[in-house]
């Protein structure tokens, strides 16, 4: 099948190959993995090959449906006379209800194209226009506001309610559908467009994808929408400063439905209507016609999240609702994974996947992102917060609580005790670290709460808003106030038993009785150190929600006086749905081993192995422009092993200072070195700073460190770029000390300069000891045999390390040397799981001797091109 892509220079062969079989696969609706190394115009070829298949299948049916239009006309209009008058009939009447239906879908998808024009035009005269249209908002609003000052004059408002905190009452569960209706759900369900959703990790990543196709020649007639949370999007600053994107949420909703009675009255003070307006609190963005407007630019203009946001700012739009509204539209949607792998997201914001493509780029990340979607940890901190405040609550408006909202208030301080007690050790328990495994049917038991339905509780906390309610409360009052509220009140009424004594206790011949005083203890109340209970309950509510499912392969873990958590081991079971649902989908990554791991992920319910298309590309970079070294021993001859015993010795952490200084020596440009976690990058760079060979790096390459705070990446790596770059110096270069699975090991570009030595230090295994690692890779071993979990184990690993490889490499041109820092490296499995790439220059079981000779060489080889 020859297919021409239009791309925006010459693809390279391998490109060619990814788009002809990305094309392919979706034509013949199968599956597919596809490996293609970072640096390979992926994202490019994922955008250029989908988009071609898209537009030719769009044409496709409209040239369908035509003809089959065309041919029915002709049949029935050409239609002789048969003895069988009655069949005759029935066939002229199944013909034009065929025609019928099928003309319907041809007049729609042209209703559809027609709309979209006008909507160009409508944009492009917006744009045009502006300074005449806000001129013209300008003395509107003079006008309204002038009109609506002569209104006032006449209206009286009422407060609804004017009793104390009547905001954070709880009242009757409202009807679900009519909570829906006021804002929620904003766009008629009438959509037939076929759909590409692209996927990635991060936000970031998403944005990369709108600069691709803005790249391509399909842009300026692509309709794309990218999705985000209310987190992202919000614009409204009295709102996004809550942070907490489920306080976020249900502000966003009190603001659409926050409304104040209103009175008419006449010249004499006669009431002449009661209605119920919009308060001033009610949120300025969520305006119908400013957001329909920020839809129509969005569905024209190709917009990231930051130009959306830029956009919704400018006309005063909401960019979440916008999106939402453009989604029905849009002919490529981009989202992250966790908005596909959970399958409340997808709900939540009415994905669509039937029948339409998913492309998930980024996948080695994609069983990470399932697992953490079906987890639930909540902590001690939590817990006791929610308790405490919980209790305070009820405390403070018993007497302005519905029974039946005190009863269910009662049973979910209850509950949330319970949990409370499976991690808080008792007062004669010595406090240890030790962690239980629970199933979930042990876990309900011994926790005391099988006997009680949590469904109906969990739906009465999301219906009723406790959560920000009593985020509202936590933050009105203090902790100390309500302690003492609740100790004054408790101590000061008698019990009802009391009074009842007081009325009876005389004799008939006026004699007292002495009544024995009863003493009330209150218990005391353990301050929790988290002053917001909301956000707590959150995480409350989710661990909940795990529970009322009760899957086989859940597990909970009760850390002893450090929290619960809810762990599904096969997430995978929630991913079949969404490959069931899809007519294809996609996963895509620079390194895709093990294959089996996506393979299990893809072959469910239908499909099969069959249906999967597997297609590796090779790297664009020649061979000669990658050099790979295993260091097993380090400059005094040291084995280098970095396990977790031994990477403390003051032996292994002076190796890799020595190390260090002579990479920095010979190696222009920039080195980035990786290190296995966070405490030990600050206990080597303490280890440096102590050291002479401090002196020495730093003489040579400017010395920069990952920052643990994300706002600070940028200015650190733009002072490390900076350093690279400058050739006024005495330096020849920079050095970054980063980690593996932070900041900076996933999606940021360390090309030429930037990154002219990759180096990993020691093999970033997870904690063995870890119960939930050893529960998991106990699951594996009984469900997938023998050896499955020691797989899982080192598959964890060597992602890690391969995300960390493909920083460097960037281009064709581009070249790099990937120095791997430990013994273990050398094995004949580890070096398996290489990228490719790097397994055709490598060099295992070096000493230092020569490991400094073949980076000299190669370096200067480079140099003289």
């Amino acid at each position: 099948m020859d297919i021409q892509f239009p791309f925006p220079f010459i693809p390279y062969d391998i490109q060619e190959k990814f788009m002809r079989e990305l094309y392919l696969t979706l034509e013949q609706q199968q599956l597919g993995i596809f490996e293609s190394p970072t640096g390979t115009g992926k994202s490019l070829s994922i955008c250029c090959g989908a988009l071609k298949w898209l537009k030719d299948s769009n044409q496709k049916i409209w040239d369908d449906l035509e003809n089959e239009v065309a041919k029915l006309k002709a049949e029935i209009s050409n239609n002789t006379a048969s003895d069988d008058w009655l069949t005759e009939e029935y066939e002229k009447i199944k013909k034009n209800q065929t025609l019928v239906t099928l003309q319907l879908k041809l007049d729609n998808i042209k209703k559809r194209k027609d709309l979209f024009d006008q909507i160009k035009i409508r944009v492009a005269k917006q744009k045009t226009n502006s300074a005449n249209k806000n001129i013209e908002f300008y003395f509107n609003k003079k006008d309204k506001r002038e009109k609506g000052d002569n209104d006032k004059e006449n209206v009286v408002e009422e407060k609804e309610d004017t009793e104390e905190d009547r905001d954070l009452i709880l009242e009757e569960c409202e009807d679900k559908e009519d909570e829906d209706s006021e804002g929620e759900e904003i766009v008629e369900d009438d959509d037939d467009v076929t759909k590409i959703y692209i996927s990635s990790r991060t936000h970031s990543q998403l944005s990369q994808f709108i600069g691709e196709i803005k790249r391509t020649v399909f842009a300026e007639d692509t309709r794309v929408v990218t999705l985000a949370s209310r987190q992202h999007y919000c614009i409204n600053s009295e709102v996004n400063k809550l942070k907490n994107v489920n306080l976020i949420n249900e502000r966003c909703l009190d603001m659409q439905k926050s409304k104040t009675k209103s009175t008419s009255v006449g010249e004499e003070g006669k009431v002449l209507k009661k209605t119920k307006t919009r308060s001033c609190t009610a949120c300025p963005y969520y305006n119908q016609t400013n957001i329909t407007r920020l839809k129509e630019r969005m569905l024209v203009d190709i917009l990231d999240m930051e130009d959306l946001v830029k956009c919704g700012k400018e006309l005063k739009a909401c960019p979440y609702y916008a999106s939402r509204m453009a989604m029905d539209d849009a002919e490529v949607v981009l989202i992250s994974h966790a908005g596909i792998v959970s399958s409340g997201a997808r709900s939540g914001i009415s994905l669509k996947l039937q029948n339409n493509i998913l492309i998930l780029d980024e996948a080695h990340g994609l069983t990470a992102a399932l697992e953490n979607a079906h987890s639930a940890p909540v902590t001690v901190k939590q817990l006791s917060s929610v308790k405490t405040f919980m209790q305070f609550y009820i405390n403070k408006y018993r007497a302005r609580l519905s029974s039946k909202n005190l009863l269910t208030l009662n049973q979910i301080s209850f509950v949330v005790g319970k949990l409370l007690s499976m991690i808080k050790p008792k007062p004669t328990e010595k406090k240890q670290d030790e962690t239980t495994i629970f199933t979930l049917e042990d876990f309900v038991i011994k926790a005391e709460i099988d006997h009680m339905n949590l469904r109906p509780l969990v739906e009465f906390c999301r219906n009723t808003r406790l959560a920000p309610k009593l985020h509202g409360f936590s933050m009105r009052y203090s902790q100390q106030a309500l302690e003492e509220e609740m100790k004054k009140s408790t101590v000061s009424k008698k019990s009802s038993f009391e009074m009842f004594m007081s009325n009876i206790a005389k004799k008939k011949d006026g004699e007292k009785v002495e009544i024995p005083e009863v003493k009330q203890e209150v218990a005391p109340v353990q301050l929790p150190t988290e002053t917001s209970a909301g956000s707590g309950l959150y995480a409350i509510l989710d661990f909940l929600e795990m529970l009322c499912d009760r899957s086989e392969n859940g597990r909970v873990f009760a850390h002893k006086d450090s929290g619960l958590k809810y762990l599904l081991l096969n997430p995978a079971e929630h991913f079949a749905d969404v490959v069931k649902e899809c007519r294809s989908v996609i996963v895509a990554g620079g390194t895709m081993e093990p294959i089996s791991e996506f393979q299990a992920l893809l072959t469910t319910n239908s499909r099969t192995d069959d249906t999967v298309n597997i297609v590796r590309c090779e790297h664009v970079v020649p061979s000669d422009n990658v050099l790979g070294i295993c260091l097993s021993k380090g400059p005094t001859n040291v084995s280098l092993n970095f396990s977790y015993e031994n990477r403390m010795s003051n032996e292994l952490l002076s190796e890799i200072g020595r190390i260090l200084r002579n990479i920095s020596s010979i190696v222009p440009g920039g080195v980035v070195c990786f290190l296995p976690s966070y405490s030990y990058e600050q206990t080597v760079y303490d280890h440096l700073k102590n050291s002479k060979v401090f002196e020495a790096i730093t003489k040579k390459k400017s010395l920069f460190r990952e920052p643990k705070s994300a706002s600070d990446v940028d200015q650190v790596l733009s002072k490390f770029a900076a350093s690279v770059k400058c050739k006024d110096s005495d330096r020849n270069g920079a050095l970054l000390l980063s980690v593996v699975g932070g900041k900076l090991s996933e999606g940021l570009n360390f090309s030429d300069d930037l990154g002219r030595c990759v180096m990993v230090v020691g093999m970033p295994y997870p904690n063995v000891k870890s119960p939930e690692l050893q529960e998991k890779m106990s699951y594996l071993n009984k469900t997938a045999g023998g050896g499955a979990g020691s797989i899982y184990y080192e598959n964890l690993c060597m992602k890690a390390v391969n995300q960390c490889i493909g920083r460097a490499v960037r281009h064709a041109n581009d070249y790099a040397c990937v120095l791997l820092v430990d013994e273990r490296y050398s094995r004949p499995q580890t070096m398996a799981a290489l990228p490719s790439f790097v397994q055709k220059s490598l060099i295992s079981n070096c000493n230092f001797g020569t490991t400094i000779g073949s980076v000299a060489k190669f370096f200067a080889r480079h140099k003289e091109k």
